[in-house]
């Protein structure tokens, strides 16, 4: 039985490619991780982390401590993962080079974006001198005109950048507006020459006129998709909203907007509506009141993107 520590790393059992017999660490890397290793008390758990393959092992044992500030300027929380559940997601390509994809939670404890990554080494040192992720994801396309073949095929979509997005947000005319309750629609529009891809429930936060994030809390009506691997532990699984360019996607916010909680007065009025796009963030200016009882942050209801849709 693995012990829980090691079990948190190795995530799953996907395939990985062989090594060639070529392409092997240095010395230096291949003494600091046989020293980690032998560190492991439990002998089922050390023989289980020496059967991984050796993209593996220098991804946990050299690479993993050298993601988290990376990872965190992409707006990653405190859990991730270099590697995912299919082939090949740890490539080894020379002593000073492991290749690789992987997914993190975001701080809201809800999204997982997935991202690829590059590990630099120091054979020399087996230390990283620079580790590189970029979010991507994974979608189903349709080809079609002349590339058109009979099924459907999967391609990695690069995820969008805020460089290649415009937002606005639209209240239909005061169509969510009710009894102490307000919303508005969220619009995305890719603005770049190819297709992106973004998180169902993108990051939305609000700030102030003075550009301070508020505690305001998104709620997200759909959660991510539960999937179950080999191992029985449960995983979050994030189905990628692609735009193609000139598209628009959207989403609708909905908040409490009245004093409707006894003597709590607590109200914010956030001067802009902030969406965080990889390590960017894009602003749209923001008119309204969210409200929450007395002690509470200000909470509000985010449904998925999606193609457009009259308000109900």
């Amino acid at each position: 039985m693995v012990g829980a520590g090691v079990a948190a790393l190795l995530f799953s059992t996907p395939v990985f490619a062989a090594e060639s017999t070529d392409t092997l660490p240095s010395a230096a890397e291949t003494a600091i991780m046989t020293r980690q290793i032998a560190a492991i008390k439990n002998p089922q758990e050390r023989a289980a982390v020496q059967s991984q393959s050796l993209a593996w092992k220098m991804t946990t044992f050299l690479c993993q401590k050298a993601a988290h500030a990376p990872l965190k300027r992409l707006g990653a929380g405190s859990r991730f993962f270099l590697q995912d559940d299919k082939p090949d997601s740890q490539v080894l390509v020379s002593a000073s080079l492991v290749k690789g994809r992987g997914q993190f939670r975001r701080p809201d404890g809800m999204n997982w974006t997935a991202f690829s990554w590059s590990c630099h080494l120091d054979p020399a040192t087996g230390r990283v001198k620079k580790f590189e992720a970029r979010p991507t994801a994974a979608a189903s396309v349709a080809v079609t005109g002349a590339d058109a073949m009979p099924e459907r095929s999967t391609r990695e979509i690069p995820a969008c950048l805020a460089s290649n997005l415009d937002i606005k947000l639209d209240d239909r005319n005061g169509a969510f507006d009710g009894t102490s309750q307000s919303g508005t629609v969220l619009v995305v529009r890719n603005t770049g020459p190819d297709a992106c891809a973004m998180p169902p429930v993108p990051h939305v936060q609000f700030e102030d006129k003075a550009g301070q994030k508020l505690s305001v809390i998104s709620r997200p009506v759909v959660q991510a998709r539960q999937t179950s691997p080999d191992n029985g532990k449960a995983q979050q699984h994030v189905e990628a909203v692609i735009l193609p360019p000139g598209a628009e996607r959207e989403e609708t916010l909905h908040w409490v907007s009245g004093e409707v909680y006894d003597d709590s007065h607590n109200c914010v009025r956030p001067a802009r509506l902030v969406l965080t796009i990889g390590q960017s963030e894009k602003k749209v200016a923001f008119k309204g009141q969210m409200c929450a009882p007395a002690k509470a942050s200000q909470v509000f209801d985010q449904s998925p993107l999606q193609a457009h849709t009259d308000a109900q």
